[in-house]
């Protein structure tokens, strides 16, 4: 989608990129760990806000795309679930049977997307979507992660 003239002159907005995901934990320590062991995210620099936290960086990323908020509890709010681009599907596997953590894993119908959910320390559900990764059949988890 482009920026295009609007009929008074002014221009569209139009999205970019999904530019962040911020979460509320309990455990600043777990989440860092669980979002580092996954996904390879580490804290880089964050302003000094008044409430402790981090902002999680990709590696060679030049901005911040997991803000995590430490709090004294987690509210309820609407959120289903985060989901991450990224390469090597097998790997990946491996480290969530390692962790011993309930997942599901499952090729997108019509797609050559994989997809693999699983829960963060704070019961989020995180997703890893894998392009033109196939899933070997014996692999594949196709039971809702609770």
């Amino acid at each position: 989608m482009h920026n295009r003239p609007t009929h008074d002159g002014r221009t569209n907005m139009s999205v970019i990129r999904l530019d962040h995901v911020t979460i509320r934990t309990t455990d600043l320590v777990a989440t860092l760990r669980f979002y580092e062991q996954f996904f390879g995210l580490r804290p880089g620099f964050r302003p000094d806000f008044s409430v402790g936290g981090a902002w999680l960086y990709a590696e060679g990323g030049d901005y911040p795309i997991l803000h995590v908020i430490e709090t004294d509890n987690n509210l309820p709010g609407m959120r289903d679930h985060v989901a991450f681009r990224v390469t090597g599907l097998a790997a990946y596997l491996d480290k969530v049977k390692a962790d011993g953590c309930a997942y599901m894993a499952i090729p997108v119908p019509g797609t050559n997307l994989v997809q693999v959910q699983h829960r963060d320390p704070n019961r989020l559900l995180v997703e890893a979507t894998f392009e033109g990764e196939p899933i070997e059949p014996g692999e594949i988890r196709d039971r809702q992660v609770a």
